[in-house]
C-alpha cells in the first residue's frame, strides 16, 4: 500500500526539464525495484563533481546550478560514488529507504575540503490543494533559526513538526518573501520564493558560506 501511495503522490511533483535530465541514468532502477530518491547540493562557489561507481556519467554542480533534482536510486541500497570538488576527492557512501527522499550537503570542512550532511525525508502524500514548503537545516552555526515572512515577525515554520526537515503546508500564493533570522536576528536580505503553486512542493536550504548563514530555494522535482 505505501508502495502505492508514493506512486501516487509524485504527480505532485514538478517533473523536469532542466540541465539535469539528461544525466538522470547515474544509478540504474528497474521495475523490480522501489526507487527511493536522493538529491545534492553544493554549498560551495567551487564546482561540484559526481562521478557514481559503476557508471561512466557524471553530474556537475556549480555557479546558479547548486541543487540537483531528487534522481530516482535504489531504494534501500547502498548507493557509492565519489564527491570531488577544489581537487579534494571523497566517497559517498548514503543508504536511502524505498519511497524515502534524501539530501545530500557538500559543505566546506573548514580546509577546503568536503564535508557530506544527509538528511532523510519520508515521503507523505501531499494535500492537493496546498503548497507544501520545507526548510532543511544544514547550517549550526545559525542558532535558534527561524524563517519570518519578510517585514513581518511571523515565524513560518511555527506549526511545523520538530525536526530536518520542517515541512509546512501553505495556501497557494503568487508570490512569498521570507526572512532569515539567527539568534533573533535579521541575517541578509529578505528571499524571494516567487508563486507556490496547489500540489507541489518547495525546498528552503538554509546553508553555511563565508559571508554567513544563507537561504537557497528549490523545487522539489524529480528527473524524468
Amino acid at each position: 500500500m505505501r508502495a502505492l501511495h508514493v506512486t501516487l503522490g509524485l504527480a505532485g511533483l514538478a517533473l523536469s526539464a532542466n540541465a539535469f535530465s539528461a544525466q538522470i541514468a547515474l544509478y540504474p532502477t528497474g521495475p523490480s525495484q522501489d526507487s527511493a530518491y536522493l538529491r545534492f547540493v553544493n554549498a560551495s562557489e567551487s564546482a561540484l563533481e559526481l562521478a557514481p561507481d559503476g557508471s561512466s556519467a557524471t553530474l556537475k554542480l556549480e555557479g546558479a546550478k547548486a541543487v540537483t533534482d531528487f534522481i530516482p536510486v535504489p531504494g534501500g541500497q547502498t548507493i557509492k560514488g565519489t564527491l570531488s570538488r577544489d581537487g579534494n576527492r571523497v566517497p559517498l557512501d548514503v543508504s536511502v529507504a524505498a519511497g524515502d527522499f534524501a539530501t545530500v550537503f557538500a559543505l566546506d570542512d573548514g580546509h577546503k575540503g568536503i564535508r557530506q550532511v544527509v538528511v532523510n525525508e519520508a515521503f507523505d502524500i501531499p494535500n492537493q490543494l496546498k503548497a507544501s514548503l520545507a526548510l532543511f537545516n544544514a547550517d549550526p552555526g545559525c542558532v535558534d533559526a527561524k524563517v519570518n515572512l519578510a517585514d513581518r515577525d511571523v515565524d513560518l515554520f511555527q506549526k511545523a513538526p520538530e525536526g530536518n526537515p520542517r515541512r509546512q503546508e501553505l495556501n497557494p500564493r503568487p508570490s512569498l518573501a521570507v526572512q532569515l533570522v539567527c539568534s533573533g536576528s535579521k541575517v541578509g536580505p529578505a528571499v524571494e520564493l516567487g508563486p507556490l503553486e496547489a500540489n507541489k512542493r518547495y525546498s528552503l536550504l538554509l546553508l553555511p558560506s563565508a559571508t554567513g548563514p544563507r537561504l537557497l530555494t528549490a523545487t522539489d522535482a524529480v528527473s524524468n
